[in-house]
């Protein structure tokens, strides 16, 4: 119950509206008490024996008296003996009005009496479902906008692990499930529960003999639910993980489709889809099984309970301790409460799923984010020195195996460095650790002589331009995917940045030009049209460090040449990263580092380092040996 309780506490922010609504449901549930004894006038009068309508075994005087009492005070009566004499006296009052009164006229009499008082409680009643409703949709609202928040802090390395679509359940599934039981089902819960609470105040003061009945009764209506609580939580939490599944093999479907039609596994896919969708369903069947399951053994025994108030009030109105009005009344609340009770029921299996849902979302908001920042940051103004790495050691979190092993660099401000090597062997994780999307396991990386962490991460990545192997376009134009992130940039920064990254003309060959939409992740374009737009979107950027990891990696020979060219005048005035397997693209590059298994192996120009006839000069032999067997 305690992620229940929590996912709660967030409708507290809207304290006033909730508590609003509980007094909304609260009078609802006393119009509709007061609207069925209202009727036991009637039932009385459809009676053969009008003295038996209402009768209290007192005299005309001790009436009179009664009433004074009641009405002008008798500071010896305490406040729960006031309002039993007042309840008593309207019902004298009541009975007085109508003695002289044929059935048919206490008929109408009623119907003009209790009209209204339906009225007024739909009224209450709609007020409550809007009050209680709307905070728990405006506390779902701030959960979801939570919970995505938090996914964007997280650390890289989450995203590696989980699946997409596992994520998206989260937010999304179980989101739903949370906002349905804290919104409308608790707005019924609610008033349902001071149905219960009035009603049985109600049947108390018709017969308060059966109070110690109706106390009994209780755990033996309860005791279904209790025992599919466990098997509901259960369920539900297994249903989830299946429903996360599922999403995750179509987001995987739907991004691999190539690959899988490539390769023919349309079948094999399909197969696998079908198993987890089989489970899905199975899991879906118990859990709703369960849910209809509880509540159906509520109602059971709420009827054998009915009918064992039936049998006591024909009973009680033998013995002259009921009227028929009275027992009329009662047996219609006994009857009316079956629903609430029933409601009731279910709600304890509906919190159990939210409880399971929410400890799924407090599992991600609860998580470590990726970086801490304690708000008093200094802002990176603008860079005067350089970068300086000193003897960074990195492991990624969860493992033991050292990525990097003790880096040690001194980056001149405006000077482009290359870093080449084998796969694997650390260049992109070295460069992850300047917009600290990763904090070294130790060492310090450096900006004018300050530890990057004492900078706020909103002012360090500002100066961070970075273009990776792994293209991403977003939906949109093109326009606007060039100047995304960059805020209002104008059309003629757009059309620059373009021509930079030698990008315009084919935009202009399309339909709409720069106002062309572009599909989701920009797959009806070339790879080189993709990298280029992606260039173009750095270069807009403008920033005073340059990250390039395979930025070319997918331009033809022309568009490379060009690009570089408007690549060089750039880096001018930059401090310039660049990650490169192919060393043609390196080779006017004065500054080269290559690193092998996490540790920096040699450091030069190109001339340089295949004079050392080490690493450098293997990699460059085995690509120059590659090409030459193409040609």
């Amino acid at each position: 119950m305690k992620y229940f309780l929590r996912l709660l506490s967030y409708s507290v922010h809207y304290r006033q509206r909730f508590v609003l609504g509980l007094v909304f449901a609260l009078l609802t549930a006393v119009l509709n008490g007061i609207s069925l004894t209202a009727l036991i006038p009637l039932f009385d009068s459809l009676g053969s024996d009008k003295n038996n309508r209402f009768h209290l075994d007192l005299t005309l005087p001790e009436k009179t008296i009664l009433v004074q009492e009641v009405l002008l005070g008798d500071d010896s009566l305490d406040g729960l003996e006031r309002i039993k004499r007042l309840i008593i006296s309207a019902k004298l009052q009541i009975n007085a009005y109508t003695d002289d009164m044929e059935p048919k006229e206490v008929v109408w009499a009623v119907c003009i009496a209790v009209f209204p008082l339906y009225l007024l409680k739909l009224g209450t009643y709609l007020l409550s479902v809007y009050c209680i409703a709307t905070a728990g949709y405006k506390a779902v609202r701030d959960i979801r906008q939570e919970l995505f928040q938090k996914v964007q802090k997280l650390p890289l390395t989450y995203f590696y692990k989980e699946k997409t679509g596992l994520i998206m359940s989260r937010v999304i599934n179980d989101a739903e499930i949370v906002a349905a039981v804290i919104s409308s089902n608790l707005r019924d819960a609610v008033i349902n529960f001071f149905y219960v609470l009035t009603h049985l105040v109600i049947l108390i003061y018709l017969n308060s003999d059966l109070l110690i009945l109706a106390c009994l009764t209780v755990p033996v209506v309860i005791l279904p639910v209790t025992l599919f609580t466990r098997k509901i939580s259960s369920s539900t939490a297994r249903f989830q993980e299946k429903i996360a599944d599922l999403n995750g093999h179509i987001q995987e479907f739907i991004s691999g489709i190539k690959v899988i039609r490539t390769f023919r596994q349309e079948k094999q896919d399909l197969k696998k889809f079908d198993n987890i969708n089989q489970k899905v369903y199975r899991r879906t069947f118990k859990g709703q099984f369960y849910l209809q399951m509880a509540p159906s053994l509520v109602e059971l025994t709420s009827s054998i309970v009915v009918l064992g108030y039936f049998a006591l009030g024909a009973k009680f109105i033998y013995s002259g301790k009921f009227t028929q009005g009275e027992f009329m009344a009662f047996l219609l609340t006994l009857l009316f409460l079956m629903r609430p009770l029933t409601q009731l029921s279910q709600m304890v299996g509906k919190i159990t799923q939210a409880n399971s849902a929410g400890k799924r979302i407090f599992e991600i908001i609860d998580r470590d984010p990726e970086v801490i920042e304690h708000g008093d940051e200094m802002v990176l103004e603008k860079i005067n020195e350089g970068i300086k790495f000193e003897n960074i050691h990195f492991s990624y979190p969860g493992t033991n195996q050292e990525v990097l092993k003790g880096i040690n660099l001194d980056i001149k401000l405006g000077e482009t460095y290359a870093f080449v090597g084998t796969s694997g062997s650390g260049k992109s994780t070295l460069m992850d650790l300047i917009p600290r999307f990763f904090d070294p396991t130790s060492g310090l990386i450096k900006i004018d002589g300050i530890d990057i962490k004492q900078y706020s991460l909103k002012s360090l990545r500002k100066k961070i331009g970075i273009v990776t192997q792994e293209i991403f376009l977003f939906h949109g134009t093109i326009a606007e995917n060039i100047a995304y992130g960059t805020g209002a940039a104008s059309r003629k920064e757009v059309v620059r940045a373009a021509r930079l990254a030698n990008a315009h003309d084919f935009i202009t060959k399309m339909e709409n030009g720069y106002d062309t939409m572009i599909g989701v992740r920009g797959l009806d374009l070339s790879g080189g049209q993709r990298q280029r737009l992606v260039i173009a979107r750095a270069l807009l950027r403008n920033a005073e460090i340059m990250i390039l990891d395979e930025a070319t990696s997918a331009l033809d020979a022309e568009s490379e040449r060009l690009v570089s060219r408007a690549l060089e005048r750039l880096f001018q005035n930059r401090t310039t990263f660049i990650i490169a397997h192919r060393l043609s693209t390196v080779r006017r590059i004065k500054n080269i580092v290559v690193i092998e298994e996490g540790e920096i192996k040699e450091q030069g120009d190109h001339d340089s380092l295949l004079q050392q006839n080490g690493i450098y000069k293997k990699l460059y032999d085995s690509q120059f040996a590659d090409a030459e067997i193409q040609v």
